[in-house]
């Protein structure tokens, strides 16, 4: 997760209700986007595993 610089207007973000508040963090690979509010679901998201590999993984990960 990566915080949105000052100047940076973030879209809104996806855990409060439409167009109430703007996005303060980012997540890595532009995944989502959450106030300092809802930070914490953000990171939660983030960790979660969701048991997807990509073929750099399998060409790596898999073979050990």
């Amino acid at each position: 997760m990566k915080k949105l610089k000052v100047n940076q207007l973030g879209p809104w973000c996806g855990f409060c209700e439409p167009k109430t508040n703007r996005a303060t963090h980012v997540g890595y690979g532009f995944n989502g986007f959450a106030c300092e509010e809802h930070k914490p679901e953000l990171k939660a998201d983030e960790q979660k595993d969701d048991g997807y590999m990509s073929e750099g993984d399998y060409q790596s990960w898999d073979r050990l």
